[in-house]
């Protein structure tokens, strides 16, 4: 609606100029690390300050791997370095020893899917 000052009269025409001013906002979303396992995405922002209790490997290797290049991860601050030296735990190795041992028994038994 415009103001009854700036409405056109029925006789004459007037000419309106509109000015707009807005902020260059990118539409984006977020979700947790957990929720991220399994998907790629295009572009990620990841923050690898993490609160002082959490020593879960997930935490850092999950986001750090969801791009397929690293031109598309961006890291949203300083982090201590420290993070990224965290040792997976004993049932973590446990897992990854099982899933090799699944991994050389696949090979041996199906030679041809290789």
């Amino acid at each position: 609606m415009l103001p009854k000052d700036k409405k056109p009269k029925s006789n004459r025409k007037t000419l309106l100029s509109i000015k707009r001013r807005a902020l260059p906002l990118v539409p984006a979303y977020c979700i947790t690390t957990h929720k991220s396992q399994g998907q790629t995405l295009n572009k990620v922002v990841i923050d690898l300050k993490l609160p002082n209790e959490t020593d879960d490997i997930a935490a850092v290797y999950v986001p750090l791997s969801r791009v397929k290049r690293l031109t598309d991860l961006v890291i949203l601050r300083y982090f201590d370095y420290k993070v990224l030296l965290i040792k997976p735990s004993k049932s973590q190795l446990t897992e990854i020893e099982r899933l090799d041992k699944v991994y050389l028994e696949t090979q041996t038994r199906f030679p041809e899917w290789l």
